[in-house]
């Protein structure tokens, strides 16, 4: 057995949780995330490593974004690149989880990475609009309102999972079986689906139609989650 088909066995037995993802990431990034983590452990790259290649793929995307006038070939590429860089983004926990070789510094790095992926990706948004398309003024706030919205999400996503971990809830936990419902609700709000949604950023009008989509669906995703995490957390005591 190669060390590849080693690693991939592996990683197939120590997956992360299902619940509270949507079915992009559980059918298509972690999968993909899973082949990527093998070969990176087959390369003997650490999870630091490949989490700098997930920033390098997502920068190289984002630099193809804004360098010249919306085109076929471009809007391919940059949701090329950030594909690759999510599923990136997914292998270096699992080359972590595999190797034993987690630290708080490799996780700290990864949110890192991730905070400065959701301020980045809506302000090269807004760059190549202003840039490029010939749109109305009033069009170059939906990327500053979809950053706002991206940042809240993410900054309290990881900060109940923080006080969670700090505050024990009373009882015992339950677990319950992944609601596929709720994993196709949460799609809007998956970063994968907003990468791939740069491939019509060829044709500007389709582009801005599915970005704005895409901001009124997570901006009510936001919503629903924010009152959720802060009942969840009210109902803790230290």
């Amino acid at each position: 057995m190669t060390s590849f088909t080693w690693a991939l066995t592996e990683l197939a037995r120590a997956q992360k949780p299902r619940r509270g993802v949507s079915v992009y990431s559980r059918f298509i990034n972690r999968p993909l995330g899973r082949l990527l983590a093998a070969a990176c452990f087959t390369l003997r790259l650490s999870p630091n490593a490949v989490t700098l290649a997930s920033a390098v793929m997502t920068a190289a995307g984002l630099a193809v974004l804004v360098a010249g006038p919306p085109s076929a070939w471009r809007a391919v590429a940059v949701m090329l690149l950030l594909v690759l860089g999510f599923a990136l983004d997914s292998a270096d926990g699992q080359v972590s989880r595999l190797t034993g070789r987690g630290s708080p510094a490799g996780e700290w790095l990864d949110h890192v990475v991730d905070a400065g992926k959701m301020v980045a990706v809506h302000g090269c948004v807004l760059v190549a609009l202003y840039l490029y398309v010939p749109v109305a003024p009033g069009l170059l706030a939906l990327p500053l309102a979809f950053q706002v919205v991206a940042v809240v999400m993410f900054a309290g996503g990881l900060l109940v999972d923080l006080l969670k971990r700090s505050i024990p809830a009373d009882g015992a936990a339950t677990t319950r079986e992944p609601s596929m419902l709720r994993a196709l609700a949460l799609l809007p709000a998956d970063y994968g689906i907003l990468a791939l949604s740069f491939v019509v950023f060829g044709w500007p009008p389709a582009f801005l139609m599915v970005y704005a989509l895409l901001l009124v669906a997570n901006l009510a995703i936001a919503v629903l989650l924010l009152a959720k995490w802060f009942r969840e957390l009210r109902s803790l005591r230290r």
